[in-house]
C-alpha cells in the first residue's frame, strides 16, 4: 500500500515455477522503485510500467532459473479523484462492490478464459481439468502476451477488493460479495476472507487489500 499515492498493489508468484517468491518480491520492488521516480498519467503511462517491472523479473529468472524462468502476476490500482486506474497481469484480481453488486474488474489471464472466450465465439474446444490454474500471461516473460491496463469511474461508496487467486479459487463470489457487504471496517473486511480461504482449505498463498471510498 502507498497511502500517499492512493496506489495499492498484488504480485503472486507461480506455484508452478521455481523461485515464485522471489519473482513477486521482485515486482514489488520494481514498481516501488519507479513510483519513486514518476506516477504514470494515463493508461500509456501504466502500460509501459509493467513492460520496465516485467523485464527486471526476466532478469532475475535469467539467473535464478535459466532454463524456466520464473514468472509472477501483478494487479496494481490507484485511486485518482472520481477514476480507478489499473494495471494487471495474471490471475489476481480487482474487484467493486457498489450497491450491493460485485464486479470483477480485471479479467482472468488463464486458459480456462481462454477456452470460454474461443466457446463464445461458437469454436468448441475442450476445457482441461487445470485450465483455471494455467496463465497465458503473467511478469516473467521475455514479451508480454496479454495485459489488462484501464480506468473504471468510482463513487463514494465503493468497496475494492484486491486479491490473489488464493482466494477467488476457493471462495465462491458471492460469499465474497455478502462478507465485504457486511464488513463493518476494510481491516475486517480483508480478514473475513482470508479466514473463509483458509476455511475452504487454504490451497494457495492469500493477499487481499480492502479500500473503502468514503468521499470523492
Amino acid at each position: 500500500m502507498r497511502k500517499d499515492l492512493q496506489l495499492a498493489a498484488v504480485a503472486d508468484g507461480m506455484g508452478g515455477l521455481p523461485h515464485g517468491d522471489d519473482a513477486a518480491q521482485t515486482a514489488i520492488a520494481a514498481l516501488t522503485g519507479q513510483l519513486d521516480r514518476t506516477v504514470p498519467a494515463d493508461v500509456a503511462g501504466w502500460r509501459a510500467l509493467l513492460g520496465t517491472i516485467n523485464q527486471e523479473v526476466v532478469t532475475l529468472g535469467q539467473q535464478l532459473s535459466p532454463t524456466y524462468g520464473i514468472g509472477t502476476t501483478l494487479t496494481i490500482v490507484r485511486i485518482a479523484s472520481d477514476r480507478l486506474q489499473f494495471a494487471h497481469v495474471g490471475d489476481s484480481a480487482l474487484m467493486r462492490l457498489r450497491n450491493g453488486q460485485l464486479e470483477q474488474l480485471t479479467c482472468e489471464h488463464t486458459l480456462a478464459r481462454e477456452i470460454r472466450s474461443r466457446r463464445a465465439a461458437g469454436f468448441w474446444q475442450p476445457m482441461p481439468a487445470n485450465a483455471a490454474h494455467v496463465l497465458t500471461s503473467c511478469l516473467g516473460l521475455p514479451r508480454l502476451t496479454e495485459t489488462d491496463v484501464r480506468e473504471a469511474d468510482l463513487q463514494s461508496g465503493d468497496r475494492l477488493l484486491l486479491c490473489s487467486d488464493g482466494l477467488t479459487k476457493p471462495v465462491e463470489l458471492q460469499i465474497i460479495r455478502d462478507t465485504l457487504t457486511a464488513a463493518g471496517s476494510a481491516a475486517a473486511a480483508a480478514q473475513a476472507l482470508v479466514d473463509l480461504a483458509n476455511a475452504e482449505g487454504g490451497p494457495d498463498n492469500i493477499t487481499t487489500v480492502v479500500i473503502f471510498v468514503k468521499e470523492i
